[in-house]
């Protein structure tokens, strides 16, 4: 590796832990929303694209296989399904 890539994976490491950090923050409101105020597709929806980001696919499914329970046939929620599914095959893949 040269040193301008390890000057760059140096400076990406700030980005990584913001993403890191902010996605369980907001993952952890996002379920305490879903926990307080009731079931809101839009807030399952969300909660998986977060687990997304951090590419947490089992538990980007999970969540949108428990909200296709509540909110069965909901295109929007079986199209994210769907594509997070390919997207997770294409990730297991794809070597590192």
């Amino acid at each position: 590796m040269t040193e301008d890539a390890d000057l760059m994976g140096l400076l990406d490491y700030p980005k990584k832990l913001y993403y890191d950090y902010g996605s369980r923050l907001a993952i952890f409101l996002v379920n305490r929303r879903l926990r307080k105020k009731g079931l809101d597709p839009g807030a399952w929806l969300v909660l998986a694209r977060l687990y997304e980001v951090r590419q947490d696919w089992p538990r980007a499914l999970q969540t949108l296989d428990r909200a296709l329970k509540i909110y069965p046939g909901n295109a929007a929620l079986e199209a994210h399904r769907t594509r997070i599914r390919n997207l997770a095959q294409e990730s297991a893949q794809t070597p590192d």
